[in-house]
């Protein structure tokens, strides 16, 4: 299966850094996996020099839009990359943490036909398995106001709620997706970005990757989740402090897959104890 590794940095090099050090140590040699990091104007890109088989892609966004990028910019990256079998979307802020994760998760989705997705599992740095929607607030409420054309006057804003459908998608964060004629067409026509629906009755809305899950059941397609787990951080492009309260384990996983460094002691302290059987394998 040829796969395209898609990941998108959002001013978090060291990040993307520690996600690229990992992926080529438990992945050596694949050369049916192209890794691709789309970045948003980033000023530290000569961290990421010391992996030469990986291509850094300016996407003409920088790291102060107000509106989440994320779902546009995986979007042209697969509509301009037509080749592959399957894409692999990865937060920048994972550490793989076993050999063969994606050729595990390649397996997983070539042994179901009706499965577009197969996502991982979330280990926390701390070694803790995780749900993507837990603690997700249930309902938003929204207010506002929509004019017709730049000149005209705005409108009284009208107010309603939306039900957050955060487990009704597979998650980016790490998820290997088939590249079939439906999942293209899904990407060129409706796109990977969030989505509202307004209604009386309730609307509703998805985060990225969320219209797409639901488009695909259309198709009697569903995702699944894998067997495979690895470690992600969570959040650290949309807050400068919780990038800061993780850096310190980022910083320790860092070390162990320096060039310099084997996966030792570092390593499992950097992931918890829950995770030393899987930086063993």
């Amino acid at each position: 299966m040829k796969i395209c590794v898609l990941t998108v940095n959002h001013g978090t090099t060291p990040y993307a850094e520690l996600l690229l050090a990992s992926l080529l140590h438990h992945h050596p040699d694949r050369e049916d996996v192209r890794v691709v990091v789309l970045d948003n104007a980033s000023t530290d890109l000569d961290r990421l020099a010391r992996f030469p088989s990986v291509e850094v892609v300016q996407t003409g966004y920088t790291t102060d839009h107000t509106l989440t990028t994320h779902g546009e910019i995986l979007r042209a990256a697969v509509l301009a990359r037509p080749e592959y079998d399957a894409y692999l979307f990865v937060d920048c802020d994972v550490c793989f943490v076993a050999d063969g994760t994606i050729e595990a998760l390649a397996a997983e989705l070539t042994a179901d036909p009706d499965c577009f997705a197969v996502q991982a599992r979330w280990i926390t740095h701390q070694g803790e398995e995780l749900q993507p929607t837990d603690n997700a607030a249930p309902v938003a409420y929204v207010r506002e106001s929509i004019r017709n054309s730049p000149d005209a006057a705005w409108p009284d804003p009208i107010e309603y709620s939306l039900e957050i459908q955060l487990n009704e998608r597979v998650h980016p964060f790490c998820a290997l997706i088939r590249n079939d004629d439906a999942f293209r067409r899904t990407v060129e026509h409706v796109g990977l970005s969030p989505a509202a629906v307004q209604a009386e009755r309730g609307g509703k809305w998805w985060d990225t990757l969320g219209l797409l899950t639901q488009v695909m059941k259309t198709h009697g397609r569903h995702w699944t989740l894998s067997e495979q787990g690895v470690v992600h951080f969570g959040n650290v492009s949309w807050s400068a402090d919780w990038a800061a309260e993780k850096a310190a384990a980022r910083d320790r996983l860092l070390a162990a897959y320096s060039p310099e460094a084997g996966l030792g002691e570092a390593a499992r302290e950097g992931v918890g104890e829950d995770q030393q059987d899987q930086t063993d394998e």
